[in-house]
């Protein structure tokens, strides 16, 4: 009887998660229930960032044998860790007797990580090298098997200094995976003379009351800001770039921003990255006149047209990775409705201080403590995430742009620069991946 009578919504929540997303002639919707149910979350965290390369560090957080940091693939805890040899290792942060968390510490040091709950110990890699109180009457027997040490994720590699790590074995080679997105990644470690840049200030960090994917959406979203941030685009038309925006945002009125926001292009990826690709005159014009002699050093490298390397160009790396002006942005879910956002500033190795000191004071104010764009989006996606409790309205329309995008090289697509082609390619790729 109970079936006879189930409506919509409750069949979807039975629904296989490849169902959740609706791809047809001119059709492009995603179910609520990928938003809220902890069924998808739960599968979410086994087939994306169990699968999936999933970016843990930046090579200058580990300059040094003996570094580390401690992440999250997910919600699994891991530690990243430079060994002796100079190889990065990322194991999980569990100890293999009793499973507490070894390393408590965001960033450190060390030789060793020692258990705090019965003291166990393990090397850089995460080797066991010491069981506590192991001998005796009451200590282990002669037959005990013990365990190699902390598990370690089978696959990490690098672009660039941007260290990525996937639990599948079998992950496709990561330059592959990251596939145009590295055009992007190159653009923007171009701007340096040596190609480097450099995580030095603190992260900003921020918990929001909504889903994970709604980070990754946001960032490469040419069509929100005009709206989501209009206070700040009125601050920008009295102010200019005198309270600190170095000419990163380019509108001083409604009609300048959304101009601003329509120029460019978009793309997905077949992996399920969306990059927002925008040129960014101004920018320019700013380095040539500022700073003459790093300009003349970047038309010595790269030519003429410096559009691409000084362009405001956003990347959203499937699935946990954002790249945006001068930082790097990752998003960690921790349930269906929580995530927490940590954005790292970066420097342009060999630009000038002030260059870098301009860029910083630009991510303070929007983005910082006390910024505005922030506090912006992370109430966005919390009365997002609010509003689909509504469920008996099944359906998200992603169908911005989808007339005018088209097909291109190595199954990615191309669209406008405020339509949705990037979010429509996460999601075909979830829905790859979640099948």
């Amino acid at each position: 009887m109970l079936e006879a009578h189930q409506s919509p919504v409750d069949q979807h929540r039975r629904s296989a998660p490849r169902d959740l997303v609706m791809v047809g002639d001119g059709r492009f919707r995603v179910h609520t229930q990928a938003y809220v149910s902890p069924e998808v979350f739960a599968q979410e965290m086994r087939q994306i960032f169990s699968t999936q390369w999933v970016y843990l560090a930046h090579s200058s957080e580990l300059p040094a044998p003996g570094d580390y940091k401690t992440t999250h693939m997910g919600l699994q805890p891991v530690i990243v860790s430079r060994g002796d040899d100079g190889v990065v290792n990322v194991m999980l942060n569990r100890c293999v007797h009793r499973g507490a968390v070894v390393c408590r510490d965001q960033r450190g040091s060390a030789n060793f990580f020692r258990c705090p709950y019965h003291g166990w110990v393990y090397g850089r890699d995460g080797k066991l090298t010491g069981v506590s109180m192991r001998g005796g009457d009451n200590g282990y027997g002669a037959d005990f098997e013990q365990p190699d040490g902390l598990k370690v994720v089978p696959r990490v590699d690098s672009y660039r200094g941007l260290i990525f790590a996937s639990m599948d074995p079998e992950a496709p080679d990561l330059r592959e995976y990251l596939g145009r997105a590295t055009e992007l990644i190159d653009g923007k470690l171009d701007q340096s003379p040596v190609g480097e840049i450099r995580l030095v200030s603190q992260p900003y960090v921020s918990r929001y009351q909504g889903n994970w994917k709604f980070a990754a959406e946001n960032i490469v979203d040419g069509y929100h800001f005009t709206f989501v941030h209009a206070a700040f685009i009125k601050l920008q038309g009295k102010y200019g770039s005198t309270t600190g925006d170095f000419h990163v945002h380019q509108g001083h009125s409604q009609s300048e921003e959304r101009k601003y926001r329509t120029t460019g292009q978009s793309f997905a990826t077949r992996h399920g990255h969306g990059l927002n690709m925008k040129p960014n005159p101004t920018q320019v014009q700013l380095v040539e006149e500022a700073f003459p002699e790093y300009h003349l050093q970047l038309q010595a490298q790269h030519g003429e047209d410096l559009a691409t390397v000084l362009g405001s160009n956003t990347a959203s790396i499937f699935p946990n990775l954002g790249i945006i002006h001068h930082q790097i942005r990752t998003w960690r879910p921790i349930a269906p409705d929580v995530t927490e956002v940590t954005i790292y500033p970066y420097e342009v190795v060999g630009a000038p201080d002030e260059f870098n000191q301009g860029w910083l004071r630009s991510q303070e104010r929007f983005y910082g403590p006390a910024g505005h764009g922030m506090p912006d989006d992370v109430e966005i996606f919390a009365l997002n995430q609010q509003g689909l409790a509504a469920d008996s309205v099944d359906w998200l329309i992603l169908e911005r742009g989808i007339g005018a995008e088209k097909q291109v090289d190595n199954g990615d697509y191309q669209g406008l620069a405020s339509g949705e082609t990037p979010q429509r390619g996460l999601w075909r790729k979830w829905k790859q991946v979640m099948a």
